[in-house]
C-alpha cells in the first residue's frame, strides 16, 4: 500500500497508516538455516526415537501410542505400539536384544527429544548398562 501511495497509483491518497501486524512480520522474516548436521557413518550407530501422542483409534492389542525408533545411516525405522507410555523400556531392551542376536551389532548413541519416558532412572541405568550414549 506504501509503494502504491508513493507511486500515485491510490489517487488523492497521500499517507496509508498501516497497524503492525506481528504475525506478518513473523512469517516474512528470514530465518537462519540449521547448520550441518553430522549424519551417522555406519548402520546402528545411532537411532532417534520419539513416541507418537495418543491415537484416536485404539488398536486391537488397545495400544494408543507409537513408539517409532530410526537409524540414522539407514534411515530404516521400527513401529512398536504400546498402550501406556511406561512400556517404552521393556520394548526398548527388547529392541536391543532383536538388533544384536538379528544383526550381531550394537546400538552405539540413542537420541532422543528428551521427553519424560526416557529420563527416568531406569531408562538411563539400562543405556550405561549397555554402553549406549
Amino acid at each position: 500500500m506504501t509503494r502504491l501511495v508513493k507511486e500515485g497509483l491510490l489517487g488523492s491518497l497521500t499517507q496509508v497508516r498501516q497497524p503492525r501486524c506481528e504475525l506478518c512480520l513473523a512469517s516474512k522474516a528470514i530465518k537462519k538455516p540449521f547448520g550441518k548436521a553430522s549424519r551417522a557413518l555406519s548402520s546402528l550407530e545411532l537411532f532417534h526415537s520419539d513416541i507418537c501422542v495418543p491415537l484416536n483409534v485404539v488398536a486391537h492389542n488397545g495400544a494408543i501410542y507409537i513408539l517409532t525408533l530410526n537409524d540414522d545411516f539407514s534411515r530404516y525405522g521400527y513401529m512398536y505400539l504400546l498402550s501406556h507410555r511406561h512400556e517404552t523400556l521393556d520394548v526398548f531392551k527388547c529392541f536391543v536384544a532383536e538388533v544384536k542376536t538379528i544383526l550381531e551389532r550394537r546400538v552405539k548413541t540413542f537420541q532422543t527429544n528428551c521427553g519424560r519416558k526416557y529420563l527416568s532412572d531406569m531408562f538411563k541405568g539400562y543405556c550405561e548398562e549397555k554402553c549406549i550414549t
